[in-house]
């Protein structure tokens, strides 16, 4: 025997069950009004293996959504009319498939069947690009990765229903939605995660998902204490589920600040070790809070938007995931060959709103801001104070700005400061927000604890 020769059984067939799926098109064939409702759902023409089946179904949907029961006088006639008929296997194959099926009892059974052979081969059609993409030697390999780990993701967060939709298909039913808000006054200014400070939540209505907000300061105003004060109101309270990345601060600073900003101790005090005795009873309690929260820390150092990119995607398919948090932008790299930081920037901007988009999820990011306050009379930051790129101003649906008058004091003095026991007032400045107002939100700052909290009162 040529040992060269190739062993044809070893080669595979294709996942599909033909029979579940001469059972679906005949339970839809034999009860329409029943069961079209439950198939259009969940499959599509192009979850069937045969070509036949596939033509069947899409004039069996065309007839539903006109109203017309696609029984097999009707769906025969539409065949003849689009001249289908003998693609679909002529008029003796549609009695045969109505032949097959006595009952639609097990419809969501079969149909079930015929999606999970569908999605089988799709992985395998996945599994062949991502093998060609192996042999890419142009690309980096961070692209290359992210562009393999789409297609996974693709598959399983893929959708039977439309991507665009007529305003007349969900107007009532968001008008329901609306009409729970005006009789619920609890929900009256939130109707995305909560931030803990109530009038920055009447502001926004909270934090929403597919949303990408910057928070944007100098360096020393507390932007990462602004986003672990959200992360601990969301998690502790909403039961968010958050992911932050870190590229500037370890993990365990982090969690000192958590601790620190929810106990209210002194974080000058917890990291010189003498934490006076009848403030552990306060940490204790803190930490029994953040045990419970879901807050998932990144602290890898130099990450690239496409590394945070999948990181994420591999919180929300273990976890769940809500809210990415990013400190802070200017950190990440981009991965990709630019002539200019503001073009790497601006990709990377871009792909922290997709991110946003694509797990449906609140995307929350730390931005440095430029030097220019400093020189003017009027040191309240603006727009066009965001560091390296305007695009970060256009990508972001909101945009804010924190701003210290103490900080702003010490800069001129020349002081770095020192701990202390005070609360400095601040401000955030909402710049820009695509669905909302723009305007100040005031803050208390606590230096001792590293941590904002609201205005006494508010």
């Amino acid at each position: 025997m040529d040992a060269t020769r190739v062993d044809r059984t070893d080669v595979r067939e294709l996942p599909k069950n033909i029979e579940a799926e001469q059972v679906v098109l005949g339970a839809a064939i034999l009860e329409p009004g029943s069961t079209m409702p439950i198939l259009v759902d969940k499959l599509t023409p192009e979850h069937f293996y045969e070509r036949r089946h596939r033509v069947i179904f899409r004039i069996i949907r065309e007839l539903f959504d006109r109203s017309e029961p696609p029984d097999i006088v009707l769906l025969a006639n539409r065949l003849e009319e689009t001249g289908d008929m003998e693609r679909a296997g002529g008029r003796m194959y549609l009695n045969e498939l109505l032949n097959r099926t006595t009952t639609t009892a097990s419809l969501e059974y079969y149909a079930d069947i015929v999606k999970r052979k569908a999605t089988l081969r799709l992985l395998i059609e996945a599994g062949g690009r991502i093998s060609e993409l192996g042999f890419d030697e142009v690309n980096e390999t961070d692209e290359i990765l992210d562009h393999a780990e789409s297609l996974i993701f693709d598959i399983s967060s893929r959708d039977t229903g439309s991507s665009y939709f007529l305003i007349s298909d969900f107007l009532y039913e968001h008008i329901d939605t609306l009409e729970k808000l005006h009789r619920d006054p609890g929900r009256h200014t939130v109707t995305g995660f909560s931030t803990g400070f109530p009038y920055l939540d009447e502001m926004t209505a909270g934090m929403q998902r597919s949303d990408l907000v910057i928070v944007a300061g100098r360096p020393g105003t507390g932007k990462t204490s602004f986003l672990l004060a959200l992360a601990r109101h969301m998690a502790i309270r909403d039961n968010a589920t958050i992911g932050m990345f870190s590229l500037e601060m370890k993990k365990e600073h982090l969690l000192e600040r958590l601790l620190c900003g929810e106990g209210k101790i002194s974080l000058h005090q917890l990291r010189g070790g003498y934490v006076p005795g009848e403030k552990w009873r306060d940490l204790a309690h803190a930490a029994s809070k953040l045990q419970k929260a879901q807050i998932i820390v990144d602290d890898s150092p130099g990450v690239s938007v496409l590394e945070i990119r999948a990181r994420a995607r591999r919180m929300a398919a273990q976890h769940g995931l809500d809210v990415v948090m990013v400190d802070y932008l200017q950190l990440v790299e981009g991965g990709i060959r630019a002539d200019r930081r503001e073009q790497e920037v601006a990709y990377i901007s871009r792909s922290l709103k997709r991110l946003a988009r694509e797990l449906n999820i609140c995307v929350i990011a730390a931005s440095q801001l430029n030097r220019s306050p400093e020189g003017r009379t009027e040191r309240r930051p603006r727009l066009a104070d965001l560091r390296e790129s305007g695009a970060i101003e256009q990508d972001a649906d909101i945009v804010m700005f924190i701003y210290r008058e103490d900080y702003r004091r010490q800069q001129d003095e020349g002081g770095t400061g020192a701990p202390g026991d005070t609360s400095a007032p601040s401000e955030l400045i909402i710049a820009k927000q695509r669905n909302g107002p723009v305007g100040n939100v005031d803050l208390m700052f606590h230096k001792a604890y590293a941590s904002f909290y609201p205005v006494v009162g508010e």
